[in-house]
């Protein structure tokens, strides 16, 4: 059996220079802290203080039992929330209109929202710096 705890938070010289929104009381400084439990490949997560917990195992192939969604996948999912939470952040922020996540706005106004989005959600950063190979494709929908 393991345990651990991970502390992750951004120091006010890092949010000063990637800040996640313009709005004063969304400039504040985001702790975030898991703990997790567990044997072999399965292992539950928790927050603590949040009524919320999480499991996660592996492929059979790496030695799971494939009975929760794997690290990679929530990995993966996290990015997708967190381009749509940030994006919501931008659009807000810049007056874009956004529908299922679906937007309308214009040519190089697009670009531009794409750009942000990506420059300020931590997700994307992790990847990018990361070294893996990153490509994102954003499709601009009428409403």
């Amino acid at each position: 059996m393991f345990k651990f705890t991970t502390r992750l938070t951004t120091t006010a010289r890092q949010a000063a220079r990637r800040r996640l929104s313009t709005t004063p009381a969304r400039l504040q400084i985001l702790p975030v802290k898991v703990t997790g439990t567990g044997t072999g490949t399965l292992q539950k997560v928790s927050v603590p203080g949040k009524p919320y917990t999480f499991t996660a195992d592996t492929y059979p192939v790496l030695g799971g039992a494939d009975s929760a969604p794997s690290p990679v996948v929530y990995s993966l999912a996290s990015l997708s929330a967190c381009n749509q939470v940030t994006g919501s952040v931008v659009a807000s922020n810049h007056g874009i209109k956004l529908g299922k996540w679906d937007t309308d706005v214009e040519g190089d106004k697009f670009d531009k929202f794409v750009s942000e989005v990506e420059r300020r959600c931590p997700i994307t950063q992790l990847f990018k710096l990361s070294g893996v190979k990153y490509e994102s494709e954003w499709v601009n929908e009428k409403l």
